[in-house]
C-alpha cells in the first residue's frame, strides 16, 4: 500500500502559508480596499456574508474558509504514490493551482475587489484548464511540452475573458468544466485505464452538493449575514475536499509499462 511522502511538512506549509496571507491582510488599513476597483458582485451583493467597511478583511467567514484550498494543494504537491500514471510534475501543477485557488479566494473575499475577483477566478480556471488538458494528454498521448503549451494559451485565453467581459467568468468555469469531464469519461471508454473512479464520484458529489448550497448563499435564500455560518464558507471548505478527491483519482490510475 503506498502512502503520501509526510503529513507534518505539508500541514506545516499549508498553516504558515493560511497565517502569512492573513497575517498581511490584517496589517492593512481599513480603508485600503476603498481606492481600488469594486468587484462586480458588490452591484447586488456579494454573497450572503456582510461586508465589514471597519475592517481590512470584509468577509471573515468567506476569507478564511478560501484557505482550505491552501491545505488540499499542499497535500496533493508532496503526495507521491509509485507506480501511479500521475506523475510528479503533474502533483506540483495542481497543488499549486490549488493553493491560488484558496489565496486568491481569500484575497477576492477580504477586499471585495476586481483584481481580487480576477485571482479567485483565475485559480479556478487553473484547475478546470489542467483537468481539461490531462484528459488530452492521455486520449492523444501528447509530449509533456505540448500538454503545457495547451494549458498556457488556455489559461491566457480564460484570462483575457474573464477580463474583457467579466460577467461570463462563472459560465466560462462550469463550461470548460463539463467539457473536461467529458473528455475524462472519452478517456476511460476508449483505453479502459485501471483507475478508481469511485474517487472521482464521489469529489463530483461534493463539488454538486457545494454549488447547491452556493446557490441558497448567493441567492439569499438561506442567508444570516452576520454568522460566521455560511454557504459560501462551506462550498469553499467543500471543495476543497472535492480536489483531493480529484487528485486522488488521478493518481490511482496504474502506469503501464
Amino acid at each position: 500500500m503506498n502512502k503520501p511522502s509526510g503529513f507534518a511538512f505539508p500541514l506545516i506549509a499549508a498553516i504558515l502559508i493560511s497565517a502569512l496571507t492573513i497575517t498581511i491582510f490584517l496589517s492593512l488599513n481599513p480603508n485600503t480596499w476603498e481606492n481600488w476597483s469594486p468587484a462586480t458582485c458588490l452591484q447586488t451583493g456579494c454573497f450572503c456574508e456582510a461586508s465589514n467597511t471597519h475592517s481590512p478583511i470584509r468577509q471573515a467567514a468567506n476569507t478564511y474558509s478560501s484557505l482550505a484550498f491552501v491545505f488540499s494543494g499542499m497535500f496533493i504537491i508532496v503526495s507521491v504514490r509509485k507506480g501511479s500514471r500521475f506523475i510528479v510534475g503533474y502533483s506540483i501543477l495542481m497543488g499549486i493551482a490549488s493553493i491560488i485557488v484558496g489565496v486568491g479566494s481569500a484575497f477576492y473575499h477580504a477586499s471585495l475587489t476586481f483584481i481580487g475577483q480576477f485571482f479567485d477566478v483565475f485559480g479556478m480556471f487553473l484547475l478546470a484548464a489542467f483537468m481539461l488538458v490531462y484528459a488530452f494528454e492521455r486520449i492523444w498521448k501528447l509530449r509533456i511540452i505540448t500538454t503545457l503549451g495547451l494549458f498556457l494559451t488556455l489559461n491566457i485565453f480564460l484570462s483575457w475573458l474573464q477580463i474583457a467581459i467579466p460577467d461570463t467568468r462563472r459560465y466560462a468555469f462550469a463550461i470548460v468544466l463539463i467539457i473536461a469531464l467529458g473528455f475524462e469519461y472519452y478517456f476511460r471508454v476508449k483505453d479502459k485505464p485501471q483507475i478508481n473512479v469511485l474517487l472521482l464520484q464521489i469529489g463530483i458529489g461534493l463539488l454538486t452538493g457545494a454549488y447547491f448550497i452556493w446557490i441558497l448563499d448567493n441567492t439569499r435564500t438561506v442567508c444570516f449575514e452576520r454568522s460566521l455560518m455560511q454557504g459560501h464558507a462551506l462550498w469553499h471548505i467543500l471543495g476543497a475536499i472535492s480536489v483531493w478527491f480529484l487528485y486522488r483519482y488521478y493518481s490511482s490510475e496504474t502506469k503501464l509499462n
